[in-house]
């Protein structure tokens, strides 16, 4: 979509040779011959720049610059179009608040260099703005990293793409993520059931359906026709989301069997109990959050209060963790947060509920065994067990046992959990 101009000038001729220029460089161009027309037009089509005269009956244009600062209604980049004998003028304009100035009589390049670049900035302002509210996933643990490498790899392709996972996972998360690093021009639209499907797909976008098993049979047709369109917008991403796996899909009467089959392709986002290794970085990442967005007191998470957290039962995943996180904020100004504290907090609204966490074992060790067998037999068990929760890959492996890896190799094939592949 071309930007909009708003040129502001009582002199008709120049009116007309800006808006003829600018219609011929792809921009939509409004004129206004006085401050009143220029009101009225910010107003009913909302520009995105203003090129303002300065010299103007009635009102000129650096008074109609202060009106617009102090009734807050500045929300475009401003260019102010100065005489000769008015260059200092506009030089005090835009120390409150103009964008640049050009002189007349108007160099055509150096007016659209300066169109551009102010255009340009207010895009990059918008999208910092942007960036600063939207919610990242946050871990450095395997299962994090390793969805992000996946996330990546997809950034280049405009294919649909498919996510599972638990309600709370935070999917609406990820997808934003991959939203921002396939198309960062373009902002992400989360349907809403109340919306009109067909007006949703063709908005040029990133889109997003939370769950794709509440839509009807028609909106499911529709769904997999954008799916295998290959002229929509390429510049655009579709994702699709649901709680469900691609077979527990398909068992389901209402879902279309060719788009539940598409999810065999998804990409799972794991539950807070796969990386529970996280929650400290969990914690400090939504203490900010909160502390920028709901003005909530910054306070700290000790050691015993971490510990307990990353073995209690999140049954609402992520989504209730920062739900706790929001509530324990609020409930004093103290900066310290302390196991009692949140010992009396989780009682408030449900019992303490600390799981055993789902990646111990159990080890049954002959009480026969001298020590250094017995070591033996807790080390091969212990290091199996990891060995298969990071995917065979010996370097994430030496990171999660704190081991240097040429130690490590020597000890994996002495237990017998290691040995080169022949090739």
């Amino acid at each position: 979509m071309s930007a909009r101009i708003l040129v502001v000038d009582d002199e008709p001729d120049i009116r007309i040779l800006l808006k003829d220029i600018l219609e011929d460089e792809g921009y939509e161009v409004d004129t206004a011959a006085h401050a009143k027309a220029a009101n009225e037009k910010k107003r009913s089509n909302s520009p995105d720049l203003v090129l303002l005269d300065i010299w103007m009956p009635e009102i000129d244009g650096v008074t109609l610059l202060k009106e617009w600062k102090a009734s807050n209604t500045d929300n475009c980049p401003v260019v102010m179009m100065s005489g000769h004998g008015t260059v200092e003028t506009a030089v005090e304009a835009t120390k409150i608040g103009a964008y640049d100035f050009v002189e007349k009589p108007l160099s055509m390049a150096k007016l659209l260099s300066t169109v551009k670049a102010a255009l340009s900035s207010a895009s990059n302002l918008a999208r910092q703005e942007s960036q600063a509210r939207k919610e990242e996933p946050v871990g450095n643990s395997y299962a994090v990293r390793q969805l992000k490498l996946k996330f990546q790899n997809l950034s280049s392709s405009s294919d649909a793409v498919f996510l599972s996972g638990a309600t709370g996972s935070g999917r609406k998360i990820w997808a934003s993520y991959l939203g921002e690093i396939s198309h960062p021009d373009k902002a992400m639209q989360i349907f809403d059931p109340g919306q009109k499907l067909d007006e949703f797909l063709s908005l040029n976008a990133n889109l997003y359906i939370e769950e794709i098993i509440e839509l009807d049979e028609g909106q499911q047709i529709d769904i997999y026709r954008a799916i295998e369109d290959k002229t929509r917008h390429s510049g655009t991403r579709l994702i699709l989301s649901s709680r469900l796996d691609h077979l527990r899909l398909g068992e389901q009467a209402k879902m279309l069997p060719v788009l539940a089959a598409c999810w065999s392709k998804a990409i799972r986002i794991p539950s807070l109990d796969e990386h529970i290794e996280d929650i400290p970085e969990l914690l400090e990442y939504y203490v900010n959050w909160y502390g920028d967005h709901d003005q909530l007191p910054y306070r700290h998470f000790g050691v015993a209060a971490q510990n307990f957290l990353r073995n209690y039962s999140w049954d609402g995943d992520i989504t209730q963790l920062k739900q706790f996180i929001q509530s324990i904020l609020a409930n004093s100004t103290d900066e310290s947060i302390e196991l009692d504290e949140i010992r009396q907090l989780l009682l408030q609204t449900k019992s303490v509920n600390v799981r055993k966490p789902e990646n111990a074992i159990q080890i049954t060790i002959d009480l026969g065994l001298d020590l250094r067998r017995a070591r033996e037999v807790f080390e091969r068990e212990y290091l199996a067990k990891h060995l298969g929760m990071c995917g065979n890959n010996i370097a994430e492996l030496a990171r999660r046992v704190g081991q240097e890896r040429t130690h490590l190799y020597r000890k994996l094939k002495s237990l017998g959990l290691y040995s080169k592949k022949k090739s």
